[in-house]
């Protein structure tokens, strides 16, 4: 599978696949109206603006996934060391279990990674033993919404380098 760097041309299919992934994924832990919300031409804007902003690493597995990785975007958790932060790691279903995930997350991490976060809905078991597997310990439970839905939010970190 081929995994790059994902360029301004690619705004189109992380669109794509970002909306697929989110029925994909949260039909059933997430109320139908928001995820309809997060339509296609929002998720487009969205990746239109992350690619022009240049702050993220965003790999693609066209027609199967993508990785995002930032710096930090809380405070508290940069001051205790945890600068970069996991963003995104989406696929398709049909992509799902055959080591593309540890392959994107690798991508995204790049050279030298380090200690770093990530928030996960709950009820996305299949992501968080994912997570747990590379090295991620279960950190915080936080309530936030998404739209008017109560959701909770799993924050997990990695102290060191994920085990990819």
């Amino acid at each position: 599978m081929d995994i790059r760097p994902a360029l301004p041309d690619d705004v189109p299919e992380l669109a794509d696949l970002h909306v697929t992934c989110w029925h994909e994924t949260y039909t059933g832990l997430v109320p139908a109206e928001e995820i309809a919300r997060h339509d296609r031409a929002l998720r487009l804007r969205q990746w239109d603006r992350r690619i022009a902003e240049g702050t993220c690493r965003i790999m693609i597995a066209p027609g199967a996934g993508f990785a995002q990785i930032g710096p930090q975007r809380e405070a508290a958790l940069a001051a205790r060391g945890f600068e970069t932060e996991l963003y995104a790691l989406y696929l398709t279903r049909a992509a799902q279990g055959r080591g593309l995930g540890r392959a994107l997350f690798a991508a995204a991490l790049g050279p030298a990674p380090g200690r770093l976060s990530a928030m996960v809905l709950e009820g996305n078991d299949r992501a968080c033993r994912f997570y747990e597997a590379t090295g991620a310990r279960l950190a915080e439970r936080r309530p936030e919404r998404i739209g008017q839905a109560e959701i909770t939010d799993l924050l997990y970190l990695w102290d060191t380098a994920p085990a990819l």
